[in-house]
C-alpha cells in the first residue's frame, strides 16, 4: 500500500497535523472498525468460545511478522513496562548482581530494574554524552556480576537510536541478557530480531505502532525464554489451558506462558488492524519515509537557529522519528501553545518540544509546522 493512500485512512488528517506519535497515536479508520465490529458481535450475539484466544493468536502472528520473530516468542501484554517487569521478576537473581542500563531512560525500562534492590541487585545508569548512548560507556559498568543490560532503541527524550548491534554482540559475547525497549522504534523504525543481536524487547501498541494504549507485546529469544519463570500464572500459563477439572501446572512452550489470562478482544482487535495496516505499507518503506520526514524537520529547524537538543548534527543511523528543540526566546510552553493553537499536536518534556511525524505525514504538513515556528524570522 502507498503511504499517501494509507494517509486516507487516518481521520486525524482532516483536523490536526499529528505529529506526537512519540507521545499517543491516532487511530486508523480499520482499528475504529475492528473495534465496532466486536462491540456489535458482543452486543448482539453470544459469546464464542475460543474467540478471545483467536484473535490473540492473530495479533502474536502479525507482531512475528513485523519483527521477524516466530509467534512462540510473543506474549502479548498491558504496556512496555508490563512486558520488562515480566522479564525483571522472572530471572533467578541473586544477591550482589546488577543490571546496567542508561540515565533518562523512559521510567518503563527504569523503575522493573530498580525493584530489585529489594532482591539485592544494583541498578546501574550509564551518563550520556553528548545526548549518545555509547557502547564502550555501558561496557565501562559491566562487571562479572552484570547479568541483564537493559536500554531502549531510541531514547524518547531526544530520539537517540542506539547502537543495538554492537552492544549486542558484546552482550553475547560475555553472556549476559540484552533486554530492550522498543517502544520509540517499533513500527517507525524496522526491528528484525532474526538479526538483531538482542534476547528481549518490549513494547506498548499506542505509540507508532498505531494501536490503542494498554496493549502491547514482549519478545523472548528461544534460549531466554525458559529461563524466565511466569510469576503470575493463571488459566492461559499452562499447556492444557482448556482443562478446567485435570488441571496440569505445566507451563505453554511458548511465551504464551505469560499470559495469565485473556487479553481484551476490543484492544486486540484494533492492534491487530493497525499491524496489518503497518505491514501493507511495509517497514522499509515506513522507516524511509519517518527518517525524510524528521530529517527534514531537524534539518530546517537548525538552519532557522533552534537549538536543537542532542547529539546534533546526527547521522542517519543514529536517527529516528523525534525531534526535540528550543526556541531561542521563547519557553517551551509558548512555543507548544502556538502549535497547539494551529492544530499541531506535539509534546514538551523539561524545557523543550518535540515532534515525532510518521509515514503518513507529509512534506507540506513539516512545511506548514515550520511556517507556525518561524523558522524564516528566527534565521534572520
Amino acid at each position: 500500500m502507498d503511504p499517501l493512500e494509507a494517509r486516507n485512512l487516518m481521520p486525524v488528517v482532516d483536523h490536526y497535523i499529528h505529529m506526537n506519535h512519540a507521545g499517543v497515536c491516532a487511530l486508523s479508520k480499520r482499528s475504529q472498525a475492528a473495534i465496532e465490529q466486536v462491540a456489535e458481535a458482543a452486543v448482539n450475539r453470544p459469546y464464542r468460545a475460543g474467540w478471545s484466544q483467536e484473535e490473540a493468536d492473530r495479533v502474536r502472528q502479525l507482531v512475528a511478522e513485523l519483527i521477524s520473530a516466530t509467534p512462540e516468542g510473543i506474549a502479548l501484554t498491558r504496556s512496555t513496562a508490563h512486558g520488562v517487569s515480566l522479564l525483571a521478576q522472572g530471572l533467578d537473581w541473586k544477591a550482589g548482581d546488577n543490571v546496567v542500563g542508561a540515565q533518562w531512560e523512559y521510567p518503563a525500562n527504569v523503575y522493573p530494574w530498580m525493584a530489585l534492590a529489594a532482591d539485592g541487585v544494583e541498578y546501574r545508569q550509564v551518563k550520556p554524552a553528548g545526548g549518545r548512548i555509547l557502547p564502550e560507556a555501558v561496557f565501562s559498568l559491566v562487571d562479572a556480576r552484570t547479568r541483564v543490560v537493559a536500554l531502549s532503541h531510541v531514547e524518547f527524550w531526544n530520539g537517540f537510536r542506539v547502537d543495538i548491534d554492537d552492544i549486542g554482540a558484546e552482550c553475547r559475547r560475555r553472556g549476559i541478557v540484552f533486554a530492550v525497549d522498543v517502544m520509540q522504534s517499533v513500527g517507525a523504525l524496522r526491528v528484525d530480531v532474526s538479526h538483531m543481536p538482542i534476547d528481549f524487547c518490549a513494547a506498548g501498541a499506542g505509540k507508532w505502532l498505531l494501536g490503542p494504549p494498554g496493549i502491547g507485546f514482549c519478545y523472548f529469544s528461544s534460549h531466554l525464554l525458559d529461563r524466565v519463570r511466569p510469576r503470575v500464572v493463571g488459566v492461559m500459563s499452562v499447556a492444557a489451558h482448556d482443562q478446567y477439572f485435570d488441571l496440569d501446572l505445566t507451563y505453554a512452550p511458548s511465551a504464551r506462558r505469560f499470559e495469565e489470562s485473556v487479553t481484551s478482544l476490543l484492544n486486540t482487535a484494533a492492534f491487530g488492524a493497525a499491524l496489518e495496516l503497518l505491514l501493507e505499507v511495509g517497514p522499509e518503506v515506513i522507516e524511509n519515509r519517518v527518517l525524510d520526514m524528521s530529517a527534514r524537520l531537524a534539518g530546517r529547524l537548525a538552519e532557522g537557529g533552534y537549538e536543537l537538543i542532542e547529539p546534533w548534527p546526527r547521522s542517519r543511523a543514529e536517527s529516528s522519528g523525534i525531534v526535540s528543540f528550543r526556541k531561542p526566546g521563547a519557553s517551551h510552553q509558548e512555543v507548544l501553545r502556538d502549535l497547539t493553537a494551529a492544530h499541531v499536536v506535539a509534546r514538551t518534556h523539561r524545557d523543550f518540544v518535540r515532534l515525532s511525524p510518521h509515514f503518513y505525514n507529509t512534506e507540506e504538513e513539516i512545511d506548514r509546522v515550520l511556517d507556525v515556528l518561524a523558522v524564516e524570522s528566527v534565521a534572520r
